[in-house]
């Protein structure tokens, strides 16, 4: 059954709208099946669930959407925050409705017009600034140390075959420790924090001068280490624009001791101290951390990937053995 008629099946009997699927190529997105619903100018966005672990992803969706609704230190980006429309969470038709963004994908500014890459850039963590003041307090980051990597790592030592057993599990153990004794002399914001804020979730003015939208809050917690939001934006558009993987870039900062000087600067216009007090490579690794652990985390595929695993995980982990 083609995506277009499964679609068109799960909103049978509703009134007559226009339905448009929407391709998403990469792994934690197949596992889902996303389509636009159109009658007249209303449109939503439906995520319907292929298996198990997408549906208990939107579970935790829609969860983070109602209290992103319910926090009144949001109301000045409230338009920039999808709104959630319905949940169905049982049964074959089960799904999450959405109200849709407007704005021009961030990701395709990255590379269609890298002259206004900084404007790009600029726009997104000036957001993520906002964001941290309105609804962050900055604390040691020892208070929160264990809530802040121990669920990620274990979601890598049981999703990830490679890191159960040998170079993998010692390199985890090696990444747990550097983590903890460099969050031990830290500070850092506790706020609102998306998880996974790339330039494929963002969406930007035509001008490149404003966020319009920020889309897949599945990974957000209003108590997360928002810092890691904007050093995830600046290592995708590397990553987008080097062609190299997140893995071999974070395994570079590691080695280096920091972040390259010209992401540091970003990084430190934005409000972000890129060394966190402590250890220079503490951000970066937790950054990664979190990204890796939401992708296996939402889809299996990603762990029995010899090529990711290789390219993604390995070298940042061999890098914190050494």
């Amino acid at each position: 059954m083609t995506d277009r008629l499964r679609a068109q099946r799960l909103v049978r009997g509703m009134h007559p709208r226009e339905v448009t699927v929407v391709r998403r190529p990469t792994w934690p997105q197949t596992n889902l099946l996303v389509f636009g619903l159109r009658r007249g100018s209303l449109t939503v966005v439906v995520k319907h669930p292929r298996n198990e672990r997408a549906a208990a992803a939107l579970a935790r969706e829609w969860d983070v959407l109602r209290e992103l609704a319910a926090d009144d230190r949001l109301d000045p980006w409230r338009q920039l925050l999808p709104q959630a429309v319905g949940y169905l969470p049982v049964g074959p038709g089960r799904m999450l409705a959405q109200g849709r963004l407007a704005g021009v994908p961030a990701e395709r500014l990255v590379r269609g017009r890298p002259q206004d890459l900084h404007r790009t850039v600029t726009a997104a963590l000036s957001f993520l600034a906002e964001l941290r003041r309105a609804t962050g307090v900055v604390q040691p980051a020892a208070e929160r140390s264990g809530e802040w990597a121990e669920p990620q790592l274990e979601i890598l030592s049981t999703e990830i075959g490679w890191c159960r057993a040998g170079a993998g599990a010692a390199g985890l153990e090696a990444l747990r420790r550097r983590l903890h004794e460099g969050l031990a002399k830290g500070v850092m914001t506790q706020a609102w924090t998306h998880g996974d804020f790339h330039p494929g979730n963002v969406l930007l003015s035509e001008e490149r001068a404003r966020v319009t939208g920020v889309y897949d809050w599945g990974n957000a917690r209003m108590d997360g280490p928002s810092e890691i939001d904007a050093c995830m934006f600046v290592l995708a558009v590397r990553a987008a624009r080097s062609g190299r993987p997140l893995g071999r870039l974070v395994a570079d900062a590691v080695r280096a001791g920091g972040l390259p000087a010209a992401d540091r600067a970003l990084l430190r216009a934005a409000g972000v101290d890129p060394d966190g007090g402590g250890d220079p490579a503490v951000l970066p690794l937790l950054t990664w951390l979190w990204h890796v652990a939401g992708n296996v985390r939402k889809s299996p595929q990603f762990g029995r990937s010899r090529w990711w695993v290789t390219e993604t995980v390995a070298p940042v982990l061999e890098e914190a053995s050494r």
